[in-house]
């Protein structure tokens, strides 16, 4: 079950509840024991602060990995070129390690496919990398390189990996400039630390605000909670 919760004093054309998703007032949040480990919370228009304050309190007592994805999902009149997305972490792992940043990845598939919110069967996963290519006297692409290497080898049945600039997560013709042999945008944009996370949701969110293009006319925040599953050797839960 999704559960969806919003603050009711600033929400009120509250979508019904399905098989599915279930919309719950925050104050009922804190009282509530239909919530479990498997399901999923969405933050809606209530205050982070807050919101998370009760997510760590209540439903993560034993201290699971936690990382945050910002979905970005596109009106069915945008532009074909444009397509949904996520980006990750961008609120709550403030300087990842290499491990921490497979979990990061790990966490964001594991929900993908337990939501199916990308309409794909396997995803691209895409670790930034702003030297564009592997480059040994470049930290950051040393670090993509590897996180490719092995999140390919242990959730290769699960998707496909690849590091490069951010342009080309979202643009063919930034790709075939670089010659990049990518077919179509990135699914899941991996970055590499939550000022760069951050900085990147907040500038897509603002500038589409100002330019009122809708292109992505809902930016959600998601927080998994479910308990991380190995998938091939794939990285433990805690």
């Amino acid at each position: 079950m999704i559960f969806h919760i919003y603050d009711r004093t600033k929400l009120t054309d509250v979508p019904a509840t399905d098989a599915e998703n279930q919309w719950m007032d925050f104050n009922d949040l804190l009282t509530t024991d239909n919530i479990t480990n498997n399901d999923i919370i969405v933050k809606e228009l209530i205050n982070s602060d807050d919101f998370l304050r009760t997510i760590l309190r209540r439903f993560n007592p034993d201290k699971r990995f936690l990382s945050h994805c910002f979905y970005f999902e596109k009106p069915d009149n945008a532009p074909q070129y444009l397509s949904n997305f996520i980006v990750t972490d961008a609120a709550l792992n403030q300087f990842p390690d290499l491990p921490t940043r497979v979990k990061i990845a790990k966490n964001a598939l594991d929900f993908c496919m337990q939501t199916n919110i990308l309409n794909t069967t396997r995803p691209i996963v895409t670790f930034l990398n702003h030297s564009g290519h592997f480059n040994i006297k470049n930290p950051t692409a040393c670090a993509s390189h590897l996180l490719v290497t092995q999140c390919a080898q242990s959730f290769g049945n699960m998707a496909d990996f690849s590091d490069f600039q951010m342009d080309c997560c979202m643009s063919q013709s930034a790709r075939d400039i670089k010659k990049i042999p990518q077919s179509r945008n990135s699914d899941i944009i991996v970055a590499n630390d939550i000022n760069e996370g951050n900085s990147i949701v907040k500038s897509l969110s603002f500038v589409d605000f100002l330019a009122n293009s809708e292109f992505f006319h809902k930016a959600i925040f998601y927080y998994y909670i479910r308990e991380i599953h190995s998938y091939n050797g794939g990285c433990p839960a805690h």
